[in-house]
């Protein structure tokens, strides 16, 4: 039941950032403009709970990357990834796949209708 549980949680993750992918790169100018209104601030929220888990200990230690045989050190690669991408990068990714079409050979791209 676990399994059947993290596959849909994944599952449904993966569809919405490929959605937002799909709107950031195919959507009208007014589309993309809602898009930013309702997205960059639910998006920034989940960086900062991320990264907020990743603060270092006492010890200068990534308690949720450590374990008692595996000790990692501050920064630890969550907060590697967070800097490659919201500091390192100059402009926004071009299109591209997402991480789980390329894994399944598949696209979880959903369309977008005209109303």
């Amino acid at each position: 039941m676990d399994e059947i549980l993290a596959l849909t949680l994944r599952s449904a993750v993966h569809d919405r950032l490929d959605y937002l992918d799909k709107l950031a790169t195919g959507a009208d100018r007014e589309s993309r403009a809602a898009l930013a209104d309702t997205e960059i601030v639910r998006l920034t929220s989940a960086w900062r709970t991320v990264l907020d888990a990743h603060q270092p200990d006492e010890r200068g230690r990534c308690p949720e990357c450590s374990s008692r045989r595996r000790p990692r050190r501050h920064p630890c690669s969550v907060w590697t990834i967070a800097h490659q991408h919201l500091i390192g990068a100059d402009s926004p990714p071009a299109n591209r796949i997402s991480r789980y079409a390329a894994v399944t050979g598949r696209s979880r791209i959903a369309t977008l209708e005209a109303s």
